[in-house]
Protein backbone atom coordinates (compact mmCIF):
# COMPACT_ATOMS: atom_id res chain seq x y z
CA UNK A 1 0.00 0.00 0.00
CA UNK A 2 1.27 3.42 -0.88
CA UNK A 3 2.00 5.89 1.62
CA UNK A 4 0.07 8.76 2.39
CA UNK A 5 2.18 11.45 0.67
CA UNK A 6 2.66 8.63 -2.30
CA UNK A 7 -1.23 8.59 -2.53
CA UNK A 8 -1.71 12.55 -2.54
CA UNK A 9 1.18 12.73 -5.51
CA UNK A 10 -1.07 10.54 -7.07
CA UNK A 11 -3.83 12.29 -6.62
CA UNK A 12 -2.47 15.65 -8.04
CA UNK A 13 -0.80 14.00 -10.83
CA UNK A 14 -4.60 12.43 -12.03
CA UNK A 15 -6.05 16.08 -11.60
CA UNK A 16 -3.26 17.78 -13.57
CA UNK A 17 -3.56 15.24 -16.09
CA UNK A 18 -7.34 15.79 -15.87
CA UNK A 19 -7.22 19.52 -15.64
CA UNK A 20 -5.32 19.74 -18.59
CA UNK A 21 -7.65 18.61 -21.36
CA UNK A 22 -8.37 20.60 -23.75
CA UNK A 23 -12.19 20.41 -23.63
CA UNK A 24 -11.52 21.22 -19.78
CA UNK A 25 -9.92 24.33 -20.69
CA UNK A 26 -11.85 24.97 -23.50
CA UNK A 27 -14.81 25.43 -21.10
CA UNK A 28 -12.96 26.49 -17.80
CA UNK A 29 -14.45 23.20 -16.35
CA UNK A 30 -11.71 22.16 -13.12
CA UNK A 31 -11.96 18.91 -11.27
CA UNK A 32 -11.80 19.57 -7.01
CA UNK A 33 -11.76 16.44 -5.93
CA UNK A 34 -12.16 12.94 -6.61
CA UNK A 35 -12.31 9.68 -4.91
CA UNK A 36 -13.76 6.31 -3.48
CA UNK A 37 -16.61 7.18 -6.10
CA UNK A 38 -17.00 10.58 -5.60
CA UNK A 39 -15.98 13.95 -7.37
CA UNK A 40 -16.53 17.69 -7.66
CA UNK A 41 -15.58 19.82 -10.37
CA UNK A 42 -16.53 23.64 -10.80
CA UNK A 43 -17.43 25.63 -13.72
CA UNK A 44 -17.33 29.58 -13.43
CA UNK A 45 -20.54 30.47 -15.80
CA UNK A 46 -18.82 33.23 -18.71
CA UNK A 47 -20.47 34.81 -21.82
CA UNK A 48 -19.23 32.11 -24.08
CA UNK A 49 -20.96 29.57 -22.17
CA UNK A 50 -24.57 31.48 -23.06
CA UNK A 51 -27.04 30.90 -25.48
CA UNK A 52 -29.08 33.63 -26.94
CA UNK A 53 -31.24 34.42 -24.23
CA UNK A 54 -28.40 34.94 -22.19
CA UNK A 55 -28.65 32.24 -20.40
CA UNK A 56 -26.47 29.15 -19.55
CA UNK A 57 -26.84 26.50 -22.52
CA UNK A 58 -27.56 23.37 -21.07
CA UNK A 59 -24.85 21.51 -23.04
CA UNK A 60 -22.35 23.28 -20.59
CA UNK A 61 -24.40 21.96 -17.68
CA UNK A 62 -24.31 18.21 -19.68
CA UNK A 63 -21.14 18.55 -20.00
CA UNK A 64 -20.33 19.45 -16.12
CA UNK A 65 -22.92 16.79 -15.15
CA UNK A 66 -21.37 14.38 -17.98
CA UNK A 67 -17.72 14.69 -16.24
CA UNK A 68 -18.78 14.86 -12.74
CA UNK A 69 -20.64 10.67 -13.73
CA UNK A 70 -17.54 9.53 -15.46
CA UNK A 71 -15.10 10.43 -12.94
CA UNK A 72 -16.71 9.43 -9.81
CA UNK A 73 -16.55 5.84 -11.66
CA UNK A 74 -13.39 6.39 -13.11
CA UNK A 75 -12.42 6.59 -9.37
CA UNK A 76 -12.96 3.18 -8.83
CA UNK A 77 -11.41 2.09 -12.52
CA UNK A 78 -8.05 0.20 -12.55
CA UNK A 79 -4.84 1.78 -14.55
CA UNK A 80 -5.22 -0.06 -17.57
CA UNK A 81 -9.12 1.52 -18.19
CA UNK A 82 -10.28 4.02 -19.32
CA UNK A 83 -14.00 6.00 -19.33
CA UNK A 84 -16.42 6.72 -22.13
CA UNK A 85 -19.72 7.55 -22.03
CA UNK A 86 -22.90 5.37 -23.63
CA UNK A 87 -25.59 7.65 -22.26
CA UNK A 88 -26.74 10.41 -19.93
CA UNK A 89 -30.07 11.52 -18.94
CA UNK A 90 -30.44 15.22 -17.53
CA UNK A 91 -33.50 16.60 -16.05
CA UNK A 92 -32.94 20.65 -15.99
CA UNK A 93 -34.60 22.36 -12.82
CA UNK A 94 -33.40 26.09 -13.28
CA UNK A 95 -31.68 28.64 -15.49
CA UNK A 96 -27.95 30.37 -14.30
CA UNK A 97 -26.89 32.92 -16.43
CA UNK A 98 -24.01 34.23 -14.02
CA UNK A 99 -21.22 32.86 -11.02
CA UNK A 100 -19.78 29.38 -10.16
CA UNK A 101 -21.69 26.15 -11.03
CA UNK A 102 -20.51 23.14 -9.14
CA UNK A 103 -21.29 19.23 -10.13
CA UNK A 104 -20.80 16.52 -7.91
CA UNK A 105 -21.10 12.76 -9.05
CA UNK A 106 -21.14 9.69 -7.17
CA UNK A 107 -20.76 6.25 -8.70
CA UNK A 108 -23.82 3.82 -7.98
CA UNK A 109 -22.62 0.86 -10.00
CA UNK A 110 -18.55 -0.16 -11.77
CA UNK A 111 -18.19 -3.75 -13.26
CA UNK A 112 -16.85 -4.93 -15.59
CA UNK A 113 -17.78 -3.27 -18.64
CA UNK A 114 -19.60 -0.50 -17.88
CA UNK A 115 -20.38 1.69 -14.61
CA UNK A 116 -23.49 4.21 -13.54
CA UNK A 117 -23.28 7.33 -11.76
CA UNK A 118 -25.42 10.17 -11.03
CA UNK A 119 -24.81 13.60 -10.55
CA UNK A 120 -26.16 17.06 -9.84
CA UNK A 121 -25.07 20.64 -10.82
CA UNK A 122 -25.39 23.67 -8.40
CA UNK A 123 -24.85 27.32 -8.22
CA UNK A 124 -23.06 29.38 -5.90
CA UNK A 125 -25.74 29.55 -3.66
CA UNK A 126 -26.22 26.10 -3.07
CA UNK A 127 -29.52 26.03 -5.72
CA UNK A 128 -30.19 23.27 -8.24
CA UNK A 129 -29.31 23.40 -11.53
CA UNK A 130 -29.52 20.01 -12.96
CA UNK A 131 -29.28 16.36 -11.93
CA UNK A 132 -28.18 13.32 -13.96
CA UNK A 133 -27.53 9.99 -14.26
CA UNK A 134 -24.68 8.08 -16.87
CA UNK A 135 -23.55 4.93 -18.08
CA UNK A 136 -20.18 4.63 -18.66
CA UNK A 137 -18.00 2.19 -20.93
CA UNK A 138 -14.65 1.16 -20.03
CA UNK A 139 -12.15 0.73 -22.53
CA UNK A 140 -9.16 -1.32 -21.58
CA UNK A 141 -5.72 -1.85 -23.69
CA UNK A 142 -5.48 -3.59 -26.30
CA UNK A 143 -9.53 -4.00 -26.26
CA UNK A 144 -10.64 -0.14 -27.42
CA UNK A 145 -13.12 -0.09 -29.85
CA UNK A 146 -13.08 3.92 -29.59
CA UNK A 147 -12.02 4.61 -33.09
CA UNK A 148 -8.45 6.58 -33.63
CA UNK A 149 -8.39 6.81 -29.70
CA UNK A 150 -4.77 6.31 -27.70
CA UNK A 151 -4.10 4.07 -25.65
CA UNK A 152 -6.38 4.24 -21.81
CA UNK A 153 -2.74 3.27 -20.13
CA UNK A 154 0.34 6.07 -20.82
CA UNK A 155 3.42 7.22 -19.77
CA UNK A 156 2.01 10.37 -18.42
CA UNK A 157 1.33 8.75 -15.32
CA UNK A 158 3.96 6.07 -13.42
Amino acid sequence: MPEEHDLEEIKNQIFGLLNSSPFYRLIGMEVTDAGDGLSRMRMEVEEKHKNLYGILHGGAVAALLDSSCTIAVGSLMDREEAAVTVDQRINYISNVSSGVLYGEGKALHKGRYTGVAEAKVTDDEGNLVAVGISTIFFVRRGESQVRDSKDPRDNRLK
